[in-house]
Parts: structure tokens; sequence; C-alpha cells
């Protein structure tokens, strides 16, 4: 890449900057590929461009596909059994030995006091599958690629129908550059041999497994996944746990060490190891008797509509408005990524939201902070959960209940990642 050609593809940026980044010659297809990234601290933006760009050039050959939110964000049906199902365990072998290791599962704190542990590592099972080529750690400029499994634990209802509790797990694995355009391969070989459309569609359970758990499409789906994941490549889990009367709810998260465990701080909570969220409202369309604890400060902040939004209902509008502008920079990929965003400010963000839009109006904060709003015009951004708006539905990719349960932020970051795997196979 001579100097010219970084020039036309970055206007405006320092040829100093762009030789900040390594480059080698790709023999095989004359091309180049990324060797190393220097921080570019300040320069996001630039920085996933520049990804993409070398995406690109890297894997140009790679064949054609339409890759939209259903094909990066992948949502299991809940299936009609709760214990004979095809979807994976904790114990279900992958590469280097089970996908989550009971006795690292063992050190975390039990999900829930409904269920036992035993019963609860019994019946987990994994409902959401993320792929994603840059996850932004160690930071955004030197990102890992990586396949992350959200795990909850399931239920009877009253009724006898299979429901979840409301309470995760969400697993990380690491891949290399060379795995995770094996697995795109591999997910490309999938969405042929099961075609459905996927394109311009919201996020939602695949619309390959109409059928259910049952799909032979879904078996087919998880037997690639689990090539690429388990004991081998695990590296961190993190767990959102239920308590009180299911109106508690703790997060946090654990790397994985040495076959064990060890926490690490929260986000913009210097070295507090959790947090936790309590909402005591009926009907959960309010907030009360709680909030966030501890409480992050600064700015984009949440905390005084979480604790007690009646205190806001009437007056108060500088801390309403400021507070609609943090939910919204909380959705937005391009303000915070999850590595600087506190775990509740970001799960609580959307209906923290939906409160100010639905109770306070006259305010008209989409309006005021429409800048502030993520946009992606290649995608259906809508959500259709059926209780995104509920202040007790905090859940991010997964299920409450029996409703699926999909927050804001994840839409807006598989928008994100898709645009990235786009560019790893559109061009030929």
């Amino acid at each position: 890449m001579t100097a010219l050609q970084r020039r036309q593809m970055f206007p405006g940026r320092s040829d100093g900057i762009i030789n900040r980044f390594a480059f080698r010659p790709n023999a095989a297809r004359g091309n180049w590929i990324l060797v190393e990234i220097a921080s570019w601290k300040g320069h996001d933006k630039e920085m996933r461009l520049l990804i993409s760009f070398l995406f690109l050039l890297t894997f140009g050959s790679a064949a054609s596909a339409g890759w939209d939110l259903n094909d990066v964000s992948y949502l299991m049906p809940l299936p009609a059994d709760i214990q004979d199902n095809n979807l994976l365990k904790i114990d279900t072998s992958g590469k280097g030995g089970p996908l989550l290791p009971e006795h690292l599962v063992n050190k975390i704190p039990v999900l829930s006091f409904q269920q036992d542990r035993a019963e609860s590592n019994r019946l987990m099972r994994a409902l959401a599958v993320r792929i994603d080529p840059c996850f932004p750690l160690p930071t955004p400029q030197s990102c890992q690629a990586q396949i992350r499994l959200v795990w909850q634990p399931l239920e009877l209802s009253p009724r006898g129908q299979v429901q979840t509790i409301d309470a995760a797990l969400h697993s990380f694995y690491v891949l290399t550059e060379g795995e995770f355009k094996s697995l795109l391969g591999d997910l490309q070989e999938w969405k042929k041999k099961n075609p459905v459309n996927t394109r311009g569609l919201p996020l939602q359970v695949h619309p390959a497994w109409r059928e259910g758990a049952d799909s032979p499409s879904l078996v087919e789906f998880l037997s690639v996944i689990k090539k690429y994941i388990g004991q081998a490549n695990l590296t961190r889990i993190t767990a959102m746990v239920l308590r009180g009367n299911a109106d508690m709810w703790a997060f946090a998260g654990f790397e994985v060490r040495e076959n064990s465990v060890v926490m690490f701080p929260v986000a913009r909570l210097g070295d507090r190891l959790s947090q936790a969220f309590v909402n005591l409202a009926v009907p959960a369309d309010h907030f009360a008797g709680g909030g966030i604890s501890p409480q992050p400060k600064g700015a984009d902040t949440l905390n005084k509509i979480t604790a007690e939004s009646i205190l806001v209902e009437t007056g108060e509008e500088e801390t309403v408005i400021s507070e609609a502008q943090a939910a919204y920079r909380a959705e937005n990929p391009h303000r915070f990524t999850p590595e600087s965003m506190d775990c509740v400010s970001c799960h609580v963000a959307r209906p923290a939201l939906q409160w100010v839009l639905n109770k306070r109006p006259e305010l008209k904060v989409d309006q005021i902070w429409n800048d502030e709003v993520y946009r992606n015009a290649k995608y259906d951004l809508d959500n259709v959960s059926p209780q995104f708006w509920s202040t007790q539905n905090i859940r991010a990719f997964g299920y409450f209940g029996k409703d699926i349960a999909i927050s804001q932020r994840v839409i807006n970051e598989s928008a994100e990642v898709a645009d990235l795997v786009r560019a790893f196979v559109s061009v030929k």
C-alpha cells in the first residue's frame, strides 16, 4: 500500500498516523495484511474503517454472501422439552473439552435460588450465539475475534411450558484470524444448505429454525459452532444472577486463568468487582425501591431515573434530559464499548429511555439527542421484543420468561459486526 493509496483511503489523516500501523505483503495473494496495530487513541471510528479495509484486502477472494443481523447474532428457539432437546449444554464436548466446564461454573455464585446448583447446571442451555471479528480486548485498536454464548437455566411454568429463569452466563471464546476465517466459510456453507432470507429482517429467532429446537438446521448450525469453542479457548465468563423476590440482579465478570476464574473490575467503578440493580416496581412501568449500586460517577449516568422514577416524573427537566442522553449513548457502539460502560447502565439503558419517552414526552428527548441515536441504514434496527419497555426486563440477548428479550445495544452492536463481516466476505 503506497502513501498515496493510504491518503486516498483515509483523507484528512496524516501519512504519519497511518504509518503507525505495520503491514507486510501476503505473497499468496499479492496484497497486504495487518501485522501489528499500534495505539491510536481518539480515532476509534477511523480505526474501524481501517480494520474493515484491511479485511477487504486480506479476504478479498472470499465468496460473496449477504450477512445481516441474524447472520452474526443467533437466537435459539425455546425447546418444547425441558431436558431432551438439541440445544448446547455446559458439558457438551467442544474444542479441548466441555463448552463450559462445570468446575468453573461452580466457582461462580449460583444463578438463582429458584434452583439448586446441580439443577441449574443440568438445565442450563445456550440460547444465543454471537460471532465477532473485533471484540475490543485488550483495546479497540488491538481486538479479538470471538464467539460468545449466552446461557440461561430452563424451568417449567405453572402451566408446564418451558421458560427461562431471568439470569444468565455469558462465555467468551477467542479465535485466531485463521479460525475466524474458517468459521465464516463453514457458516456460508450452512447458509447455502439452509437458504432462508435474512436480509432486512430485525434481530429475532433465526428464521431457519421455524420448526423449533428440533430443526435439523439448528443441529447443523450448532455442530459448526462447537467445532470452534470449548475449554481450550474459553477466556472469560460474565454472570447476571437473580436475587431477592426476582427484583434484584447482580453482575460480575471472571477471567479464566489456569483452569480457575479470577474476578475483574467493573468498568467505571474503579476496583469494584461487582454491581447490582434493584427495582421493586409493580407494575414494571417505572423504577422504585433501589437503583444501581454502586453508582458510576461523572457523565453518562442513569442513577436518578432508575432509583425512584416518581421523583423525576414532574420537574427535574435537566436531570431527565441528561439521563436520556446517557441512555442513547450507552446504546451506541460508537460512544462506548463493552469494556468502557458499567454492566447495569448498559442493561437498563433501554427501559430507562422508554420510561422517559412514555412518561415525559413533552421533553422530546428523541429530538434533542438525535445525534446520539445509533443509526445504520443497511439494517432493520427495530426491537421486536414483546416486553422491551418493562423496567424489570434488563436482559441483553436471550429470553425473559417465554418471551424473546433483545436489548437495543445488542441490535446496534450486531449491525456493527455485520458491517465488519461483510467486509470479510463480500469482495471477490
